[in-house]
């Protein structure tokens, strides 16, 4: 006869020494380690940070072309699906890192398939961001001021967002280059076709700012040893 397979006993006292979902410091504390999270995936990870900038040119193009209801939702779904791609992806290389100390193929494996998975997905959102300006090019014709306007700020404000997260970490030209982001993005809200989308690019330009601010190293490595 086979063996009866025993399962834990739910009412064990020793089980009950486990600590409760929020315990230590709330459902605040959650949301603060989560955000953490974000910053330090942000602040450590090459392709995070790329992703991030792109996140932000996309941002630009929908906050100055009004783009019907269904494009602004793809356009957000599309950002958060990629970033939280990369953060997963972060997630289980720092787990596979931790457990296995040597080269081993299965975790070759596991982080070539994670890579992949981001490099797929991030394809796919090029091609759809792609065919969304194709299709709505009428309205890039239409709009060309605010075009023009996008260019001529957005620009200078993607470069000194890739200073911010690839050059400088805390100096006090990190704050300088903040407030020069702020006037960028400032300069364009009079054209701006959804206020939602620019309220997002003052928060890509926040986040990285903190992210860099608090977490100020270059790779995980240096975040180990620290």
């Amino acid at each position: 006869m086979p063996q009866e397979v025993k399962l834990p006993d739910l009412k064990n006292e020793a089980l009950d020494q486990i600590p409760r979902a929020f315990a230590q410091g709330g459902l605040s504390a959650s949301f603060a380690a989560a955000g953490a999270g974000v910053a330090r995936t942000l602040a450590t990870q090459r392709n995070m940070k790329i992703h991030w900038l792109a996140a932000l040119m996309v941002t630009l193009v929908a906050t100055a072309l009004p783009f019907d209801l269904s494009i602004r939702v793809a356009l957000i779904f599309s950002i958060a699906l990629v970033l939280f791609a990369e953060i997963l992806n972060t997630a289980l290389e720092a787990f596979v890192d931790l457990h296995i100390k040597d080269y081993h193929r299965l975790a070759m494996l596991a982080k070539d398939a994670a890579a992949a998975g981001v490099l797929v997905l991030a394809l796919g959102t090029v091609i759809v961001f792609t065919e969304m300006v194709y299709l709505q090019w009428q309205v890039v014709l239409d709009n060309q001021p605010a075009v023009w306007t996008t260019v001529t700020w957005g620009f200078p404000l993607v470069l000194s967002e890739w200073v911010g997260l690839f050059l400088v970490k805390r100096s006090p030209l990190a704050f300088g280059r903040f407030a020069l982001s702020h006037v960028f993005l400032m300069l364009l809200i009079p054209i701006s076709a959804d206020p939602i989308f620019s309220a997002l690019g003052f928060i890509l330009v926040w986040v990285a700012f903190l992210a860099r601010h608090i977490y100020p190293h270059s790779d995980m490595a240096e975040l180990g040893e620290s």
